[in-house]
C-alpha cells in the first residue's frame, strides 16, 4: 500500500518532467520547426530575408544605405523614425523601384503616418534605384 502512495504521489512529477522539454527543443531547433512530432523545412525566401545586413552584404545598395543618412531615420528590422526596411520590403513589390527611387529623391510624407521622409536631391536615380533593389531583398 505505502509504495502505492509513494507512486501515485510521484507519478504527476514524473509526467511534469518528461513533457517539459517540448518547448525548448522548438527555440533551439532554427533549422526546422517542430510541430507535433513532424518537422518542416522553414520557407527559404523568409531565412533568406532574415540573414540579409545592411553591414555585412557586398551590394552597392547596401554600400549607399551606408553613405548617406538612411540609417538615421531608419533600421533593418524595426521602426525609428521611419518604417523598418523590412516593412517596406513587404508592403511594396519590385514594380515600385522607379516610384521609391523617386520618392527617395523627392521626399514624401503621409504613406507611413506623420512622420515625413526629407529630400535626397543630390543622389542620383541610379543609386535610388540600388537602395530600393536592396531593401526589397528583406521581404
Amino acid at each position: 500500500m505505502t509504495k502505492r502512495l509513494i507512486i501515485i504521489l510521484c507519478l504527476p512529477f514524473l509526467l511534469c518532467g518528461c513533457g517539459g522539454n517540448s518547448g525548448t527543443q522548438e527555440s533551439q531547433n532554427d533549422s526546422t520547426t517542430v510541430n507535433k512530432g513532424i518537422s518542416t523545412k522553414p520557407d527559404s525566401s523568409i531565412e533568406k530575408a532574415n540573414t540579409i545586413s545592411i553591414m555585412t552584404s557586398t551590394d552597392e545598395g547596401a554600400a549607399l544605405i551606408v553613405k548617406n543618412d538612411c540609417r538615421n531615420c531608419h533600421k533593418e528590422r524595426e521602426k525609428l523614425i521611419g518604417p523598418a526596411f523590412s516593412e517596406v520590403a513587404k508592403r511594396y513589390g519590385h514594380y515600385d523601384i522607379d516610384s521609391l527611387a523617386a520618392k527617395i529623391i523627392k521626399g514624401g510624407s503621409g504613406h507611413w503616418g506623420d512622420a515625413s521622409m526629407s529630400p535626397h536631391p543630390s543622389l542620383s536615380i541610379t543609386d535610388a534605384r540600388d537602395i530600393v533593389r536592396f531593401i526589397l531583398k528583406y521581404k
